[in-house]
């Protein structure tokens, strides 16, 4: 089977060789979504969250569709009190960033931590991503038109961030050079302050970031990803997802909780691919989620943005777990014998 519903599909197209007198719709191969595991990466102060709201044994129905749908309601949790959360997520991430660069520095100077004390803006809209550095996944895409990026980055009244982290496989040498590339542009150009790449990437570094990024970005080049997981670590703590339509996302995005980049389609051409799905990528920041992120109402708080929080906690949290992904296996495969 595959993992997604568009990896279903590939792989029927694949497969079809060894069924020449079956239609692709009808070779064998079905596909159940990939999932995570909601309570194991649920960060402290989540918790802290839902304890204060439902006390103790809140986590009793955590896999239940109806726990999340509630996060739509305004009498159980308000726009302020989200917006308090998601800030104190941002908050710890941010300090976490600066204490793991700090680390990764030698031969420091006084004048250094001063520096690493001010890295990283607390308030600033942060853009994440973090996983494999295979080079299909496209790391330095959002690079790709660097005066255009600078710009967003260094706006005085609307600045963007990015924090990355990953590995790459140790004989993908196009993958390390995706990693040299933005630690370079991060530490020795006009990005300098406002992108960072914290090394040694592990599930420390990862919990931080799928809980503190505002959003979570996610360009592979369609149709090579099968499903994709380290998105939907990231909707349980508000944090919103723009991604290429390709693996879990194709299904999950809805047009309310979330960003979508392109559409359902992709030309053949890489270099096509990649030049189209750049002048996406960013016209979706520039238009859709700087925007909302900074359209804030006489309090100060992202009305809209907080209706997508919302819409993401209530969606794709119970949808996208380990829980419902078991159940779909023993339903529609081994309980049936298929």
């Amino acid at each position: 089977n595959g993992v997604s519903e568009l990896h279903g599909q590939i792989s029927r197209q694949m497969w079809q060789g060894l069924y020449p007198d079956r239609p692709v719709d009808e070779v064998p191969i079905g596909h159940i979504t990939n999932g995570i595991h909601v309570a194991g990466w649920m960060k402290g102060p989540l918790r802290r969250f839902f304890r204060s709201k439902l006390g103790e044994g809140w986590d009793r129905d955590l896999n239940s569709p109806l726990f999340w749908q509630r996060l739509e309601d305004t009498d159980f949790v308000s726009d302020e009190e989200l917006w308090a959360l998601r800030a104190n997520l941002r908050r710890e991430l941010i300090e976490f960033a600066r204490r793991r660069l700090l680390i990764q520095s030698q031969h420091l100077y006084r004048e250094n931590f001063i520096t690493y004390d001010n890295l990283l803006n607390p308030d600033a809209l942060t853009i994440g991503f973090a996983r494999r550095f295979a080079t299909y996944k496209r790391a330095p895409l959002v690079f790709q038109q660097f005066e255009r990026v600078v710009r967003l980055a260094k706006d005085q009244q609307r600045p963007v961030q990015f924090i990355f982290a990953g590995k790459a496989h140790p004989r993908d040498d196009e993958g390390k050079r995706f990693i040299q590339h933005i630690i370079h542009l991060s530490k020795h150009t006009e990005l300098h302050g406002h992108l960072v790449f914290l090394e040694n990437y592990d599930i420390h570094i990862a919990r931080q970031m799928v809980s503190g990024c505002d959003v979570w970005l996610n360009n592979p080049r369609r149709p090579l990803e099968a499903s994709g997981t380290s998105g939907q670590k990231t909707s349980a703590h508000g944090c919103l997802n723009m991604s290429i339509m390709d693996g879990w996302w194709r299904e999950a995005y809805d047009g309310t909780n979330g960003f979508a980049i392109g559409g359902d389609h992709h030309p053949d051409r890489i270099e096509e691919q990649d030049r189209i799905d750049s002048e996406n990528l960013y016209k979706v920041l520039e238009e859709e989620v700087i925007n909302t992120f900074y359209n804030r109402d006489a309090s100060g708080v992202p009305r809209q943005w907080i209706g997508k929080i919302r819409r993401a906690m209530s969606t794709i949290t119970p949808e996208y777990s380990t829980w419902r992904m078991v159940q779909d296996y023993a339903t529609q495969y081994y309980l049936t014998g298929q």
